[in-house]
């Protein structure tokens, strides 16, 4: 249980097979093939008993339910076949449980458990720290303030993070200053990752630390829209990924560039699940840039939803997003690739 939403550190093959043998899925009476020669030579209510679960003989050649006794005849005894479970049909020897780099969820468990594997080997939990920046900022626990907002970014993500295997070491937000940034940072280099959102228009601190090498950026801006200031950086051997501050540039930027970086402190590629499907409206394309579109597929659609890059109060009715190629828009019924939130990274 204590493997529970960490991530496997080696492939788990099966022991046994599930079944093990060929057992009953109902109470009833065996039928042998040897009875099968003959069917109207035997009577039903003769034949040997059998339990729900139990171990069929190797010459049966299917079940009668005990309830379906009295009017047994040739078509139904032929019909009753699929009463017999065989050996295998869950989980076959060999078959792989557990993928290396898989998150250990309750049916991953199911197998396991069914096959008396109670220790896992995992690997490290991936501790990250996300911080706000701003001088408007104020931690959820304070008072409403004129004037000033919630850190609500970073909880956002710590809180999706979480899903992705990722565990919070810390949310915390500091001043846009140069002291206050880099004291900031100077205190958590005992974390695996810093994810800030926040302060990186040109005027601000961050970027001024990006620009002059005090963190050393491995990028800077990316060609996605709304997500396009960002960057990830070095402070040491800490890694840093800069998201901007409105919501919806921060948290979809996070689901895409965030997710890519979770997966690699657990060094995964970021295998992201997804689903082909069409387009139920038509989705416009930035001229320069990739866009990631937010909506909700409906099994079958998908349906874009309108965002701007302050909304807050949009994804809670998505349950994914489909990204669109620069000056390519999509036409109502156009197939797009879409990838669901609660996947893992």
């Amino acid at each position: 249980m204590k493997a529970f939403g960490r991530i496997s550190a080696k492939a788990i093959l099966a022991r046994m097979s599930i079944p093990p043998y060929p057992i009953s899925l109902r109470d009833g009476r065996l039928v042998s093939y040897d009875d099968l020669k003959n069917p109207n030579s035997f009577k039903a209510f003769d034949l040997p008993k059998i339990a729900t679960g139990q171990k069929v003989p190797e010459n049966t050649a299917c079940i009668i339910e005990e309830e379906m006794l009295e009017s047994t005849n040739e078509a139904l005894v032929y019909a009753s076949k699929n009463f017999i479970k065989a050996q295998g049909e869950d989980i076959k020897e060999g078959a792989t449980l557990l993928q290396y780099g898989s998150k250990v969820g309750p049916f991953d468990i199911t197998n396991l458990a069914s096959q008396g594997i109670h220790t896992l080997t995992v690997l490290k939990e991936a501790r990250i720290a996300y911080v706000g920046i701003g001088d408007e900022l104020i931690d959820v626990s304070m008072g409403h303030q004129e004037g000033y907002i919630y850190n609500s970014n970073a909880y956002t993500m710590a809180a999706r993070g979480e899903m992705m295997g990722a565990r919070t070491a810390i949310i915390t937000h500091t001043k846009d200053t140069r002291q206050s940034i880099l004291h900031t940072f100077e205190t958590l280099e005992h974390v695996d990752a810093i994810i800030t959102s926040g302060g990186m228009s040109h005027n601000d601190t961050m970027h001024s630390l990006l620009e002059e090498g005090t963190l050393k950026p491995l990028f800077k801006g990316v060609a996605m829209a709304p997500a396009g200031l960002t960057a990830l950086s070095f402070y040491n051997t800490t890694p840093i990924l800069h998201l901007p501050g409105l919501p919806m540039s921060a948290l979809l930027g996070f689901e895409v560039i965030g997710a890519a970086l979770i997966a690699r402190l657990y060094g995964l590629d970021a295998n992201t699940s997804h689903i082909t499907t069409q387009t139920t409206q038509p989705i416009k394309a930035h001229p320069y840039s990739q866009s990631i579109v937010p909506g909700l597929f409906d099994g079958e659609y998908f349906t874009p939803r309108a965002i701007a890059a302050g909304m807050i109060n949009v994804l809670n009715h998505c349950n994914g997003f489909v990204i669109v190629n620069a000056g390519e828009p999509l036409a109502k019924n156009d197939e797009v690739v879409f990838t669901p939130f609660l996947s893992w990274h």
